[in-house]
This record gives structure tokens, C-alpha cells and sequence, in this order.
């Protein structure tokens, strides 16, 4: 089994459970999947035709990276537009994913 650990230069890595060069080791229960379809720079009307495309649709939508202000419009419109169940965090806010 894998952990998502601390290395020395306080990086987050993936390492065998039974490694003992893991630094505050803790186990993470989480699928790790690669999202084709948009980039890191797409603008707000790519990301709402993204949206519009995934199938299934999500039940939960986090928008993780932003201003704060658009952050939030983008999940309003997300959620007034999809009905998709939408957050965006302020910093250091802590969500629990179930």
C-alpha cells in the first residue's frame, strides 16, 4: 500500500507504507485520475463548456484556484446553471470529502 508522506525537503510524495525514511506518514484512501479537456489557463466560459461536457455529471465541484471574488462567481454560476453542488474554499478552509 502507498502513503502520501513528507520528504526532507517538506515535499509531499508517494511511498511505500513500510518506508521508513517517511516523515510524518499518514494514509491517504484516494483515487488519482488525469482530466483531459482543459487547461490550466482555460477561462471561465472553457470551464462552464467542461462542465457541461462531463458524464456523469458530478455531485460536488470544488473550484480550488483563483481569486477569491471569481472564485466564488464561477461557483455560483456552476451551481445556478448545472445545479451541481459547488464550493469555493477561502484559504486554509478545511472541506471533508465523503
Amino acid at each position: 500500500m502507498k502513503a502520501m508522506c513528507i520528504d526532507e525537503n517538506r515535499n509531499f510524495v508517494w511511498k511505500d507504507v513500510e518506508d521508513p525514511v517517511c516523515h510524518g506518514e499518514f494514509n491517504v484512501k484516494i483515487n488519482v485520475e488525469t482530466v483531459d479537456g482543459f487547461s490550466g489557463h482555460s477561462d471561465r466560459k472553457q470551464l462552464m463548456r467542461f462542465i457541461s461536457s462531463l458524464e456523469p455529471r458530478p455531485s460536488k465541484i470544488i473550484i480550488g484556484h483563483g481569486e477569491e471574488r471569481k472564485c466564488t462567481d464561477l461557483a455560483s454560476s456552476i451551481y445556478q446553471k448545472y445545479r451541481i453542488d459547488t464550493k469555493a474554499p477561502m484559504n486554509l478552509e478545511t472541506i471533508r470529502l465523503r
